[in-house]
């Protein structure tokens, strides 16, 4: 069979690969008869070798090749000879296409009759909170709709980040099968980027070199940077809150219940952040905040370079 999945919505595109491999059968045999290769540089001739090779002790190999008909192209004598071999390679071998980006509707490829085309397009904004709930419910739970628009402004189109996400809070709801607005306004400011390590947990464990990289992530993905300053802000006062409230002697389940959170997840993890920095030293911080904010508003300082002096402060000694 063949398969030509573009466009640069990976997540789905992951998914959809890992469905049919499933389809394919025993996953270790499978794997025997699997090929990854990367098209860039590639010749006809070694897509030939691995699509033609016989299955190892199965009945179906599967060949992955990935970025190979974008640099194709669309000219005739470029392309023709794969056309010609795309019309009678092997029956035992499934051959799928991946291009990351979204291919050209004229390219020959996308009119061979017998391929299963799937475009994978970018999701927009106003298509996220539709796909979180959906996600949410595949997983026998539900969520508010102003939960689902809010998780959607605060993470955006990544998908990878929503699920992570989703997988994170239905973990927090597990007893009311719910998420509401409350429970991501908890969760989500705080574990920022959706990663187990991401720009809130880089800052709070001072680790310089991943916040500049999350940093950097999330300035290409068009956050503002201003969001950004409010965030840091945000997370700043929680971690003074939590660690004043320490300091008075109430421990986790303590912090929770006086912030009406359902659980000492959330009380647990700042007050581990917590301990990486003084009162004084949070205080100073956010007194750096507020000049950085008036030195960005009143054009003293290009917003880029003020976050990333920010950052080497905050995580500096």
């Amino acid at each position: 069979m063949l398969y030509i999945f573009h466009g640069p919505d990976d997540f789905t595109r992951i998914e959809k690969i890992a469905h049919l491999k499933e389809e394919l059968g025993d996953s270790a045999m499978l794997e025997l008869n699997t090929s990854q290769l990367d098209g860039r540089n590639l010749k006809i001739s070694e897509i030939r070798h691995h699509a033609d090779a016989t299955p190892f002790l199965a009945k179906r190999r599967l060949v992955i090749i990935t970025d190979y008909l974008t640099q194709l192209g669309r000219k005739a004598g470029d392309v023709q000879p794969l056309l010609d071999y795309l019309n009678q390679f092997s029956p035992t071998t499934d051959l799928v296409f991946i291009e990351r980006e979204s291919l050209d509707k004229r390219h020959p490829v996308l009119k061979i009759s017998q391929a299963k085309v799937v475009h994978f397009p970018a999701m927009s904004p106003k298509e996220i909170p539709a796909w979180i709930i959906q996600r949410v419910k595949q997983q026998k739970f539900a969520i508010d709709s102003e939960a689902a628009e809010l998780l959607g402004r605060l993470v955006g189109p990544n998908l990878h980040a929503l699920n992570n996400e989703i997988e994170k809070l239905v973990l927090y709801t597990y007893t009311q099968k719910r998420i509401r607005k409350p429970d991501v306004e908890l969760l989500v400011p705080y574990l920022e980027e959706a990663e187990d390590f991401g720009f809130s947990n880089a800052l709070g464990q001072r680790n310089a070199a991943r916040a500049y990289d999350q940093l950097h992530k999330m300035l290409e993905q068009g956050r503002h940077p201003m969001a950004i300053l409010a965030s840091i802000a945000t997370q700043i006062r929680a971690l003074l809150e939590v660690k004043d409230m320490a300091e008075r002697g109430m421990n986790a389940t303590a912090i929770a219940q006086a912030k009406g959170w359902k659980s000492d997840f959330a009380a647990k993890a700042r007050l581990g952040e917590a301990k990486n920095f003084s009162m004084a030293r949070l205080e100073h911080i956010l007194e750096m905040l507020l000049e950085t904010d008036l030195a960005i508003k009143t054009g003293q300082m290009d917003a880029f370079l003020a976050l990333d002096m920010l950052i080497g402060q905050l995580c500096g000694n």
